[in-house]
């Protein structure tokens, strides 16, 4: 007997008489069988016939419901007991055995489904399809959220363990996290860490922007030669500060902005503290440091006036030392006069790794105050300091609060560094100090006072302009130096020669009883080479003795004197009564304008055209020189590049030559000039 099934009315509804072997396949078919299109299936002569066993033709439902429901991959085992066959016996309906197959022909009759019968198992299959899909995508779903709660359960080991395998900077990251319906906590947490990323971002993009004084203070004081400008650099990440194995190297307050974490501040260094000033005039006793007297009440002055405007101190001892009965005195008078500014211990040279937590342990003694072992030389215990230090600053100030410096500040806005540069004693610190309307450096009648180069921020009164002014320390002829019993006068020497690299204009200060010397001619051949533009201050003009033609004979003995620089303006100043100090602003703005300017080509073109008209090129060996053209390549200083055909046809009184050309119809005043000579199609020509 045949029990009817769906794959009935597919075979019937098939035009062909040979069924594909797939087909046959999925039908249950014997190997090696046929489908006839009137449904009977017809045994070959294959492995089951010579065997004689029973033959079978199995039709599942699967093939019934479609390929859809093929695709869903249900269980054949669950339902092959449901599912119809079409059995084939032998004839007579007895059980079939060897001999009976033999005897027998097969037979198969089958029976048509409706219509509705075929959409119920298209239903059935579609639902079944259905419902396996939704459950594959549930698998994926909850397979995806796992992923995601271990990748953040990393992150968040990964921040704790101070890891950077997880960047907050990357803009491209995955924002599919809100779809996750199973890490909502996770989601908010994640969130939040990046919120502050993108807060940490916009501080950093505001670092720079907030001027100078608005920002928080940090004074590094102490008695001296403790390591205070050692720890300075080391907190700063620069050298700026002048390290020597001597007391006393540190004279004046110098400024360094500085950043850690998010925090932004002006890192102080002073100079040693030896009598506690309370009152600077009291101590008029003379002290010898380095080979060169000085009153150390103007060393402490300094640092009492670094104390009064800090936010926050830092207070250096000595570890190796232990603790001295200078150090106490300094403690209870910073407690006594200056308890509202937050105050940290650094016990300084504690780099051992065997004494220096001994060392730190006497200190306790001082009392409400944690000591905090550092080593400025190893930088053992800085990071430290300095996230204490940050807990305790006030809070930034924002761009509203000042003037921001933002990027797009005009080149008139931006400050123009000026060095003073000169030998030693000749008034720089008294310029300077007279600039800036305030004491800002020491002062005094022996040569070698200022020690560090000490940036001073300063506005015209007048105009409104913004200058950084740096006093340097006096420097002697190089022979000198050597052979000077000053060790800290090289490293002084190299601060201010560092000032020229810094500077747009150097003023060269010349004392006016004494003259110009070789010296001053040095100098100013070294601000030359540094591409900086020039100012000569003739210093100490009221110990002249004049009449009306001084001036006049002054600066021509000058100009003889240094005909190099002849394009520098000359400024007859007397820092001591104040007299024409303005007017150095004013000349090292010029010559700050005259420094950055930019000329077109055709300009300079019609200015070398004009100049070969009246004198023509020089020749060599019947080769005549020419000029194709001339263009400016950089400014600060300008620099212009002349394309000839041999370089080598120009002599060096030509050159100069050009240069006059330019400086007369173009001007230039305050300001070196460089001209570069390019050949163009040598070998060609020479062919």
């Amino acid at each position: 007997t045949t029990t009817t099934t769906a794959a009935a009315a597919m075979r019937a509804s098939s035009t062909s008489t040979t069924t594909p072997r797939w087909v046959r396949r999925a039908m249950g078919a014997p190997r090696g069988g046929r489908v006839a299109g009137g449904g009977a299936v017809r045994p070959s002569a294959g492995r089951g016939a010579r065997d004689g066993g029973e033959r079978r033709a199995v039709v599942t439902k699967t093939f019934a419901r479609g390929f859809a429901a093929a695709a869903c991959g249900g269980d054949d085992d669950e339902d092959e007991d449901e599912d119809a066959t079409t059995t084939t016996t032998g004839g007579g309906g007895g059980a079939s055995n060897d001999d009976d197959y033999d005897d027998t022909t097969t037979h198969a009759t089958t029976t048509t489904l409706s219509a509705q019968e075929m959409a119920a198992y298209d239903r059935e299959g579609a639902a079944y399809a259905a419902s396996w899909t939704a459950t594959l995508r549930e698998s994926a779903s909850d397979a995806r959220a796992l992923e995601r709660a271990l990748f953040d359960a990393a992150a968040k080991d990964g921040a704790r363990r101070g890891d950077s395998l997880f960047d907050d900077d990357d803009e491209n990251a995955d924002d599919d996290d809100d779809d996750d319906d199973n890490g909502g906590g996770v989601n908010t947490k994640k969130q939040n860490e990046r919120a502050d990323a993108v807060r940490r971002r916009k501080t950093r993009r505001q670092w720079g922007k907030i001027p100078d004084e608005k920002l928080p203070r940090v004074a590094i004081v102490g008695r001296p030669n403790v390591g205070k400008s050692a720890l300075f650099n080391r907190l700063t990440g620069t050298k700026r500060a002048i390290v020597y194995d001597e007391p006393g190297v540190t004279r004046d307050r110098m400024y360094v902005r500085s950043y850690w974490g998010e925090h932004e501040f002006m890192m102080v260094d002073t100079g040693g503290l030896e009598n506690l000033p309370r009152n600077p005039a009291s101590a008029m006793k003379i002290d010898r440091v380095g080979g060169i007297e000085i009153l150390p009440g103007m060393i402490e002055a300094q640092a009492a006036e670094a104390v009064k405007e800090a936010s926050v101190l830092i207070f250096v001892v000595d570890g190796q030392v232990g603790l001295t009965a200078a150090d106490i005195d300094i403690y209870s008078w910073l407690r006594k006069y200056h308890s509202h500014i937050p105050l940290h211990l650094a016990v300084n040279k504690c780099e051992s790794t065997t004494k220096g937590e001994d060392q730190v342990l006497e200190f306790w003694s001082l009392g409400d105050v944690t000591p905090l072992g550092v080593s400025a030389i190893s930088g053992t215990g800085t990071g430290e300091l300095l996230e204490n230090m940050c807990a305790t600053l006030p809070p930034p100030p924002s761009l509203e609060d000042g003037e921001a410096r933002g990027e797009d500040e005009e080149e008139e806005d931006i400050p123009v560094t000026v060095a003073i540069i000169g030998r030693p004693n000749v008034g720089k610190s008294s310029l300077l100090n007279g600039l800036a309307g305030e004491a800002r450096s020491i002062v005094s009648n022996f040569s070698g006072t200022t020690r560090d180069s000490i940036d001073t921020e300063v506005t015209d009164a007048y105009s409104g302009r913004k200058f950084t002014l740096i006093d340097t320390a006096g420097i002697r002829r190089r022979t000198q130096v050597k052979s000077g019993s000053d060790g800290a006068e090289k490293l002084s020497v190299g601060r201010a020669l560092q000032a020229m690299k810094r500077a747009d204009v150097v003023v060269l200060v010349i004392d006016a009883t004494e003259g110009a010397s070789q010296q001053d001619f040095v100098l100013a051949e070294r601000a030359t080479q540094e591409g900086c533009a020039i100012v000569l201050c003739i210093n100490k003009w009221d110990k002249v003795d004049k009449d009306s033609y001084t001036m006049n004979k002054y600066t021509l003995e000058m100009r003889q004197k240094l005909r190099v620089f002849e394009y520098a303006e000359i400024v007859y100043t007397s820092a001591l009564t104040g007299q024409r100090i303005q007017k150095i602003l004013d000349s090292a703005h010029t010559a700050s304008q005259n420094h950055r300017k930019r000329l077109t080509t055709a300009t300079l073109n019609a200015v070398v055209q004009e100049a070969t008209l009246w004198k023509l090129p020089p020749s060599r060996n019947s080769r005549k020189g020419k000029v194709y053209y001339i263009t400016q390549a950089s400014i600060r200083p300008p620099t212009f590049v002349f394309f000839v055909n041999d370089p080598k046809l120009f002599p060096e009184t030509y050159r100069r030559y050009m240069e006059r050309q330019l400086r007369e119809n173009i001007g230039f005043p305050g300001t070196p000039i460089r001209l570069l000579w390019r050949g163009k199609g040598v070998e060609k020509v020479r062919k």
